[in-house]
């Protein structure tokens, strides 16, 4: 084959003849072309040399110098001929007859997970290889999937390396790709990245092939990056039901937004279950729904704007003339006030304001203070109107938080799912500023106290009021886990009141270690309150939303008789009981409580996850739906006076905490692979077996090197 920069003897006529014209671009024709003496047919890109500039004309050289590294790659376009002369580029490649990967899907009239898998696994494989080679593709996307064969689904090519680069040991600077796909760490400006890059795109196209639609959405560019960079994607039960867990968790691992944990394509195929499940298995999954979304998506035009390739630094080779690049996006964001748009540009940028907090705002007096920040209310200087600020200091931010993120990758976090939270019982996001000395996240201000405050004020405590307390929350928490966020720290310290004059106006706040469960039981982070934390973070096993439900029922235990139903001076026996579900009614302190509250308590404090009461189950409870007359007549008063003399004790109890090892370091996370609860192949009671082996494993190791540390 001849060196890209050495055009060879022969005349691209003397062997090929163009054919049929497949595609039309800025700079050339796609042709099918035959090859004189084999007749073999291929791909050829016949570029006017006139139209490129010279950076474009480097950067035909260097894509096919690329493609001629690799043309021993499996699963991709490979290049099979170069022809360079004055006026006219001819770069020869493999024909994939079979066109486009979801044009075919659409025209499909049956697809199963095993089809989506089997596209999966090729594609899997080509980023393998070429992430060897240290190679960035930095635009995967669905119409860079061809298939090479009419006669077979499963036969991926990847291409269009346009983009293509190899990553030095700095990593990589420019930002192009296509807006819709992109990694999160591409839309922050100013961050250096590697080949994890297509990961995070392998993660949204694996999305759309088992879905059919992609994972990030949103009618404005502002809004789509927003989304990008706060992982803000959940599986909708209409389209995935049919889907297996692991599935979803594989995507959930490939769609992280910190690249060092993001799975990798080698761990994906040495570890992922889903793609060691039977053929047989998968077979039975229907994904006809997803074909429709497939068939809409392919329709869409009005998404075209987000699937289009842009550099952000200079202008890419084959686009249209109607295709902007990222400068120009930039220029149709819609206007928002200047309030939104520093908390918008947080999550799209390393960005910081013309304008700093001191500007707008007026600090008055210190509210609360922990280890990370402090909390201060602040008056906006025009408006005259007073709001509560988080303030990070930025040394702090050197230090790894709970998470395992940086604090400043979880203050983002923390702002992403706010911002994506809007309802009436939950704190909202006002402002924020990024500085060089300190971070500050503005939120409305809630000056009543939390609900020990409004119970031990109130005259009389009736088991309406519990009732009505009871609603707001759970309201709260199933809105909360329809948008697929879990809290993970709820306590009625963080049941804010708006006023001390205003009883109904409560809402949950504290979102420090809120995050999104894209799938079922797949969280590990060790994090909680002692006396509300759930049974299954205690033993370590991958959780979801459910371990909220456990803490509205240690809530609720508390609003109905004043008492946690777990309590320990030892922390260990404190665990033991929690993991145990250790509790009961003690008859003082239930005596005036009605049976209907406790059933609904009984149907929370469940160890297994999987038998516990949702947010939506309650709701629909007798006990919540009781008259208010009957609830009233039930007098609590004993509950009141048993907080009033408690309300220290029980503030102290219910400091956050997380779980450290003798050596002070963190409790190690579960990598990505390893969150799948097991082979979906295994027999059901060698699994129950070895799941009852392992988490006996764990619970031991639990009792022996945990400790508490306050945050």
């Amino acid at each position: 084959m001849t060196s890209p920069d050495a055009p060879k003897i022969f005349k691209f006529e003397d062997q090929y003849s163009l054919q049929q014209r497949i595609a039309k671009g800025s700079f050339g024709i796609v042709y099918v072309s035959k090859h004189k003496e084999t007749g073999e047919e291929y791909a050829v890109k016949v570029i006017d040399r006139e139209k490129l500039t010279s950076k474009d004309n480097d950067g035909v050289i260097r894509e096919v110098t690329i493609l001629k590294d690799c043309t021993d790659v499996l699963h991709i376009v490979r290049l099979v001929d170069f022809f360079s002369s004055p006026n006219i580029f001819y770069v020869v490649q493999v024909y994939a007859q079979g066109g486009d990967v979801f044009d075919r899907l659409a025209n499909r009239t049956s697809y199963t997970e095993k089809d989506a898998r089997d596209l999966a696994m090729h594609l899997l494989e080509a980023m393998q290889t070429l992430h060897s080679r240290r190679l960035a593709h930095r635009d995967l996307k669905p119409e860079n999937l061809l298939l090479h064969s009419m006669l077979d689904d499963a036969s991926i090519l990847v291409a269009d390396f346009g983009f293509a680069a190899y990553v030095p040991d700095e990593g990589l600077k420019t930002r192009c790709g296509t807006p819709a796909f992109v990694a999160p760490e591409v839309v922050v400006q100013n961050c250096r990245y590697d080949e994890q890059v297509d990961m995070w795109s392998v993660g949204c196209l694996l999305y759309m092939l088992l879905g059919g639609y992609p994972p990030f959405q949103d009618k404005t560019h502002r809004g789509l990056f927003r989304k990008i960079r706060g992982a803000d994607y959940c599986f909708h039960e209409a389209y995935w039901k049919n889907v297996s867990i692991s599935a979803k968790q594989l995507i959930s691992s490939l769609l992280t937004t910190d690249p060092k944990y993001r799975c990798t394509a080698d761990m994906a195929l040495r570890k992922s279950n889903w793609l060691k499940i039977r053929d047989k298995k998968l077979q039975d999954n229907d994904l006809s729904t997803s074909l429709g979304e497939i068939r809409k998506f392919q329709a869409r035009q009005s998404l075209k704007g987000a699937m289009h390739a842009v550099r952000w630094s200079i202008r890419s080779r084959f686009k249209s003339a109607s295709e902007a690049d990222f400068a120009d996006q930039m220029k149709t964001w819609d206007k928002d006030d200047e309030a939104q748009q520093r908390v918008d540009n947080a999550l799209l940028t390393k960005y910081r304001p013309t304008l700093r907090f001191s500007d707008v705002y007026l600090l008055k007096k210190k509210l609360h203070a922990s280890q990370s920040a402090e909390v201060w209310e602040c008056v906006h200087k025009k408006r005259n109107e007073a709001f509560a600020v988080k303030v990070i200091e930025r040394k702090k931010q050197q230090r790894k938080s709970v998470t395992g993120k940086s604090l400043e990758e979880s203050v983002l976090h923390e702002l992403a799912v706010l911002k994506a939270l809007k309802h009436k019982y939950i704190i909202d996001i006002v402002d924020f500023f990024d500085e060089d000395d300190y971070v500050y996240l503005i939120m409305e201000l809630m000056t009543g106290g939390d609900v020990f405050d409004r119970i031990t004020s109130l005259q009389k405590y009736t088991e309406k009021d519990a009732r009505d307390l009871a609603k707001i929350l759970l309201e709260a928490v199933s809105y909360m886990h329809g948008e697929s966020i879990a809290h993970r720290d709820l306590k009625p310290q963080n049941l804010l009141l708006k006023s001390k004059d205003d009883h109904a106006s409560i809402k949950i706040a504290d979102f420090g270690f809120a995050c999104r469960v894209h799938t079922a039981q797949s969280l590990t982070t060790r994090c909680g309150t002692p006396s509300y934390v759930a049974p299954e973070i205690l033993k370590n096993i991958p959780y979801d939303q459910t371990a909220d439900m456990w803490s509205v029922g240690v809530i609720l235990f508390i609003l109905l008789c004043g008492n946690p139903p777990f309590a320990d001076n030892d922390q260990k026996v404190l665990f033991q009981k929690i993991r145990m579900g250790e509790w009961m009614f003690n008859e003082n302190d239930w005596k005036d409580v009605s049976e209907d509250a406790k059933d609904l308590i009984r149907n929370l404090l469940v160890v297994n996850p999987l038998r516990r009461w949702t947010a939506k189950e309650c709701l629909r409870s007798k006990w919540l739906n009781e008259g208010d007359e009957q609830l009233s007549a039930k007098d609590l008063s004993q509950t009141a006076q048993v907080m009033r003399q408690r309300k220290l004790r029980l503030r102290h109890v219910a400091q956050t905490i997380i779980w450290m090892n003798q050596r002070g370091q963190s409790a190690r996370q579960l990598e990505p692979m390893e969150e799948v609860m097991g082979s979906e192949e295994e027999d059901p009671e060698a699994e129950a077996a070895r799941e009852m082996a392992a988490r006996e494993e764990i619970l031991a190791r639990s009792e022996s090197d945990v400790e508490m540390a306050i945050v």
